[in-house]
């Protein structure tokens, strides 16, 4: 065994009765302290000398004395002790919350945070978490905000940036409208019969249908929507075919409310990260909810 480990595993009852002996500098007035005998704090003191291969005391007539060793070893002991007191002091005793702001896209902030967070809140209750959406980005430096939850291609420059997930985007629809009779037609000639739901921003079913080699020129109709959510919440309630991300409807295709009827995806780089500046980055509250996402993304995408 090392000395390493010797000093790892050496009981706290060891390091108490040393530190008692040191501030006494006397076995007698120290086992009074501790309520122990004095032959009980004489073994305790070679216990530890022997692990740590070092005297600590010099005894002499008029009692104890520490060496060099023993010195550093008062103080780091003294010190450790306090902090553990301090620490025992606080369990148990009412703690001041802390307040976490995390400023998200709309949909990914109704279909994958809100469903989820619950067990953040009971995993960590000293959080008070503050959860805001958007439709733009949110300004971090200068801003009351701790984390934001961006879509993109990761390049925020000046911030600290985690990515969360990596998307592809595929047509889903509610199960209602992808029957025997819709399996049985040619995908182009599905999408060409049935209402295709956009969002208005962005051209994301010319993207798909060009990837997917089919006209594109079936993406210049159907209603045009400001959120993805309204969207999605159109295609659950079949009224269309919607466009979309994995992670904005892995809840809902496990549950059964909406279907991938195509296996064809297209991948433009894009993905969630989350974005926060380096102070705050340092923050254990921040910290916990990152690593809390990240795991929860993980088991749903």
């Amino acid at each position: 065994m090392s000395l390493t480990q010797g000093v790892a595993n050496l009981p706290l009852q060891a390091l108490r009765v040393f530190d008692a002996s040191a501030r006494h500098l006397n076995m007698g007035r120290a086992a009074a302290e501790l309520g122990i005998t004095q032959g009980a704090v004489s073994r305790q003191i070679k216990l530890l000398e022997e692990r740590l291969r070092e005297r600590l005391f010099v005894r002499g007539p008029r009692g104890l004395s520490l060496t060099e060793a023993g010195d550093l070893l008062a103080d780091y002991v003294r010190r450790g002790l306090d902090q553990l007191e301090a620490g025992l002091a606080r369990i148990g005793q009412p703690r001041t919350r802390t307040t976490l702001a995390v400023n998200a896209a709309r949909t990914f902030a109704m279909r994958v945070l809100a469903p989820r967070i619950g067990d953040f809140v009971m995993r960590h209750p000293w959080i008070e978490l503050r959860l805001e959406t958007h439709r733009y980005f949110a300004q971090l430096h200068g801003a009351d905000v701790d984390v934001a939850i961006r879509a993109g291609n990761g390049d925020w420059p000046g911030h600290v940036v985690q990515p969360l997930t990596r998307e592809v985007m595929f047509p889903v629809c509610a199960p209602a409208l992808w029957g025997k009779t819709a399996q049985a037609m040619q995908p182009g000639a599905f999408l060409a019969g049935s209402v295709l739901l956009h969002y208005a921003e962005r051209p994301y079913w010319r993207n798909w249908l060009e990837a997917a080699d089919l006209d594109p020129g079936i993406a210049e109709r159907g209603p045009r929507f400001s959120e993805t959510a309204l969207a999605l919440a159109s295609a659950e309630a079949a009224q269309g075919v919607a466009i979309t991300w994995g992670s904005l409807v892995a809840d809902a295709l496990v549950t059964g409310s909406l279907v991938q009827p195509f296996a064809s995806t297209f991948d433009d780089g894009t993905g969630y990260y989350a974005v926060m500046t380096e102070a705050a980055s340092r923050r254990s509250p921040v910290q916990a909810f990152t690593a809390w996402l990240r795991q929860s993304l993980d088991q749903c995408v």
